[in-house]
């Protein structure tokens, strides 16, 4: 992670792309209080190949020795010092030149987390809350694993909101002051072109999944949050035979899955969570996972319209159906 030290204090300073510095608290990224530094003083940009520095300010900034162009790009590297207003100033050293990047920062004895498709919270094996990308909100979100509502029930993150589960708390720091350009605004794969193939054992007790794409396959192996979706899908499949529409088919209220699986809610948002991830994992985050299981009001369903059921050896359940035209 890009990081500037101050070095009058060593309080050391994580970069994000646009990074300002200056007198004014709310105007700015990183407060001087410096009587000689602008409100806005300089800017740290990050071009995608390398940090540039820019004075904006009335009194100058100086690397090393030298004095910058006003509102020009200098490029910088690791090691350059930054002193602003005066050459005599303290200066701010660049300690880390690579890219920036989101993370939730740990406090304490937390650990940093780099903001990935999905980070459960505090920890993979015994989640309270996972924070993941939302194509549909445009923003990192956090949600809870206590959640029994649709899948807007959620919080947007905002650059220095903080965050604790367990005993251990974390400072959300976003790169990207627009959080939309961090990720794809338009996922490749469309849940529509995806044909999910589920293996059932004849006593249910494994279940396989391998998706078809239109220019390739992914074996997924044997998972328990797969037959959460296999058992969300049987019951899409059963009401479509029935003459449901596409928009009607498949929603069962929370209640009944809670007493059909014999799990708390807790444990059904933990499988629906993992299971979002493998998906978009295997495919390298190309694809909206929320859409694989749809939520509304204290109710769900499997969001895929196109999907293989086997039990043992044979065809059980499938939509559309075989004899579909």
């Amino acid at each position: 992670m890009a990081q500037i030290r101050d070095t009058e204090n060593q309080t050391i300073i994580p970069l994000r792309s646009h990074h300002t510095f200056g007198r004014s608290g709310d105007r700015t990224d990183t407060l001087v209080s410096s009587p000689i530094t602008s409100r806005i003083h300089l800017a740290l940009e990050w071009d995608g190949q390398r940090w540039n520095a820019r004075d904006l300010s009335k009194n100058g900034t100086w690397l090393g020795t030298t004095r910058l162009l006003a509102n020009e790009n200098t490029p910088l590297q690791a090691g350059d010092m930054l002193h602003l207003g005066s050459p005599d100033m303290p200066p701010l050293k660049l300690i880390d030149d690579s890219a920036p990047f989101s993370a939730l920062l740990g406090a304490g004895h937390a650990p940093s987390l780099t903001l990935q498709s999905f980070v459960f919270l505090p920890d993979q094996q015994t989640p309270e809350a996972v924070v993941s990308y939302s194509y549909q909100q445009r923003s990192w979100v956090v949600r809870s694993m206590d959640q029994d509502t649709s899948a807007q029930s959620s919080d947007i993150l905002h650059h220095g909101d903080r965050l604790s589960y367990g005993d251990m708390e974390w400072q959300v720091f976003l790169a990207e002051t627009q959080q939309s350009t961090e990720i794809s605004q338009t996922p490749e794969n469309s849940i529509e072109d995806i044909e999910f193939v589920f293996d059932l054992s004849q006593d249910e007790e494994n279940t396989a999944l391998h998706l078809k794409l239109t220019n390739r396959e992914l074996s997924l192996g044997e998972r328990s949050h797969h037959y959460l979706l296999l058992h969300l899908a049987r019951q899409r499949a059963m009401e479509a035979a029935n003459g449901f529409d596409g928009k009607s088919q498949g929603w069962i209220d929370n209640d009944q899955v809670k007493k059909d699986l014999g799990m708390d809610m807790p444990h059904i948002n933990i499988m629906i969570f993992r299971a979002r991830k493998q998906i978009a994992e295997s495919m390298d985050d190309s694809f909206d996972s929320e859409l694989l299981v749809e939520r509304g009001k204290g109710r769900m369903r499997f969001g895929g319209s196109q999907f293989q059921i086997f039990k043992g050896e044979k065809l059980a359940f499938a939509l559309p159906p075989p004899d579909a035209p």
